[in-house]
């Protein structure tokens, strides 16, 4: 996993959930950046969705490990603790971005701006396996980023909360695996209707993909993919496996059917 280190302090980002603070950094980029010491779950946790979105080829913003050095720091005042040791840190898109907001609707021949729109579909198959209720219709949590020649693209930011955001050793204590609705979902957004209703089959193709994907993962690529977590981080093997085999194995074979409810509850025709 790349690693970079802060040289310049540029501001807190102030939100209800991490405060993540944004760096200049080592590598000329600048980095929206999470640290372990506001919350432990939340670093670790970005680091696995990204990591699994990208396992599954769905589109999010480039990251590195961040070493937060002192001296970049130096002088500053924190909401909460000052930003310390080894941080999760997104790169700051190059482009000029917004959030996708509930309100954003675009027709037929606008929605043909978006580079592959129906990655959408993809972002939700994910937010089920991962049972991520922190993105919906009105906390999208999707960023709709302008590239060259007035096109645009989606990238899914904040995985903070996959796992119903619970403690590691508690993901099996339940028995139950839960079942997402369409409020703890972008399925509801009226512009996931007009991607749906504007593509059709490449829609109903995209979902058929990310599915598989799912569907195939094995226990030894997920371990894979836990296996980049940082040793500063300090997460246990018990934890790994609970993570493992009460979230990721046991989920990954029901994602299609629960798909398939979300779409007839939120009245979206199924193909």
């Amino acid at each position: 996993m790349r690693r970079v280190k802060t040289e310049r302090f540029i501001e807190q980002i102030f939100t209800n959930g991490s405060v993540p603070c944004r760096f200049e950094c080592s590598d000329g980029e600048t980095y929206y950046v999470k640290h372990y010491g506001n919350n432990r779950l939340h670093v670790i946790n970005e680091l696995i969705g990204f990591k699994l979105l990208q396992m599954l080829e769905l589109p999010t913003p480039d990251i590195a490990l961040v070493e937060v050095v002192s001296g970049s720091i130096e002088g500053q005042s924190f909401e909460r603790k000052a930003p310390c040791g080894v941080a999760f840190g997104s790169r700051q898109l190059p482009g000029h971005s917004k959030s996708l907001d509930r309100g954003d609707l675009f027709e037929g021949p606008e929605i043909r701006k978006f580079i592959a729109p129906q990655s959408l579909v993809g972002i939700v198959l994910f937010d089920i396996w991962v049972y991520n209720t922190d993105r919906t219709q009105l906390n999208t949590n999707i960023l709709v980023e302008q590239i060259v020649n007035n096109r645009f693209r989606f990238l899914a930011i904040d995985h903070a909360m996959i796992f119903d955001g619970k403690e590691y050793r508690d993901l099996g204590s339940s028995g139950k695996i839960l079942s997402p609705t369409i409020e703890d979902s972008l399925i509801t957004h009226p512009f996931y209707q007009q991607v749906y209703d504007s593509f059709g089959l490449f829609s109903f193709e995209e979902a058929d993909r990310v599915l598989g994907r799912i569907e195939r993962l094995t226990e030894d690529e997920l371990r894979c993919v836990l296996q980049v977590i940082p040793e500063e981080w300090e997460v246990k093997d018990e934890e790994k496996d609970a993570i493992i085999k009460h979230y990721l194995l046991p989920r990954k074979d029901l994602v299609r059917g629960f798909y398939q409810q979300l779409l007839v509850d939120a009245k979206i025709k199924i193909l």
